[in-house]
C-alpha cells in the first residue's frame, strides 16, 4: 500500500496575496495623485488663462484711457494755439491800425507846422502896437516855437520853417510883406502852456514891455483861432 502524499498549495498563494494587495493599493494611491495633479494642473491653467485675459483686458482699457487722455490735451493744446495765432493776429491788426493813425497824425501835424494846410484850433493871441525892433519880432516868433505852438501866423501871415524877418524899427517885414500896426501875432497849441511861456516872469512879454513902455502889449488865450495856409508852396512838403 501506498500512503496519502498531503496535496501541496500552490507557490506563492497564501503568501502573496498581501503583496498583491499592497500592489493594487499603490496603483490606487499613484492614479488618484495622478488625478489630483492633472486636477490642480488644469486649475493652475484655467487661473492663469483667466488672469492673462483680465491683465490684458485691463491693459487695454488703460492703453485706451491713455490715448484718451492724449487726444484731450493734444486737442486742447491746438485750441490753445489758436487762441494764441487769433489774439497774436488781432494785435498785429491793432498795432497796424494804431501805426496808420499814427502816421495820419503826424503827417497832419507836418501839414499843420509847414503851413501847407489851413489850421484851425485853441491858442493864445498877442497884440503888440509900438514900434518894434525886426529882431525882437523874431525873437517871439522863436520864442512860441519853443513852447509847443503847432501853427503860427503873424499880420495874417502864416509863419513856416523859412519866414524871414526883416525890416527896420517900426516897419517889421516878414516875408517881404511890411505888417500893419498893431502887429497880431496868433500861435495855436496848448492855451495855458503858450499864456505861461510868454508872460513867466523874465519871458518875452516882460522883455517886451521893458524895451517898449509906449507900446500896448495885450496877451490872451482864445478858444478858437484860424490860421491861413501859407501864401506859397513850400519846396518841401510832406507826403499825403
Amino acid at each position: 500500500m501506498s500512503a496519502d502524499v498531503p496535496d501541496t498549495p500552490p507557490a506563492n498563494s497564501v503568501h502573496d496575496a498581501p503583496r498583491l494587495f499592497d500592489r493594487a493599493a499603490t496603483r490606487l494611491g499613484l492614479t488618484l495623485v495622478c488625478l489630483m495633479f492633472g486636477i490642480a494642473l488644469v486649475v493652475q491653467l484655467r487661473t492663469e488663462s483667466r488672469i492673462r485675459q483680465s491683465v490684458t483686458d485691463e491693459s487695454s482699457t488703460d492703453l485706451a484711457a491713455i490715448a484718451g487722455d492724449l487726444y484731450d490735451s493734444n486737442t486742447a493744446l491746438r485750441q490753445e494755439v489758436d487762441q494764441i495765432l487769433s489774439q497774436k493776429n488781432a494785435g498785429d491788426r491793432t498795432a497796424d491800425a494804431q501805426k496808420q493813425a499814427d502816421m495820419a497824425a503826424e503827417i497832419r501835424r507836418l501839414k499843420a507846422f509847414n503851413g501847407v494846410v489851413p489850421v484851425t484850433g485853441p491858442g493864445v493871441r498877442l497884440v503888440l502896437d509900438g514900434d518894434l525892433r525886426p529882431v525882437d519880432v523874431e525873437d517871439l516868433l522863436n520864442e512860441l516855437r519853443n513852447a509847443g505852438s503847432e501853427a503860427i501866423a503873424i499880420g495874417g501871415q502864416r509863419v513856416v520853417y523859412n519866414t524871414a524877418v526883416g525890416g527896420t524899427t517900426g516897419r517889421v517885414v516878414v516875408d517881404g510883406v511890411a505888417l500893419a500896426r498893431p502887429i497880431v501875432v496868433d500861435a495855436i497849441g496848448d492855451p495855458d502852456v503858450l499864456e505861461r511861456a510868454l508872460a513867466r516872469k523874465g519871458g518875452m512879454v516882460t522883455y517886451l514891455r521893458t524895451s517898449y513902455p509906449d507900446a500896448t502889449i495885450t496877451l490872451t488865450q482864445r478858444a478858437s483861432l484860424d490860421l491861413p495856409a501859407h501864401a506859397e508852396a513850400l519846396p518841401i512838403q510832406p507826403g499825403s
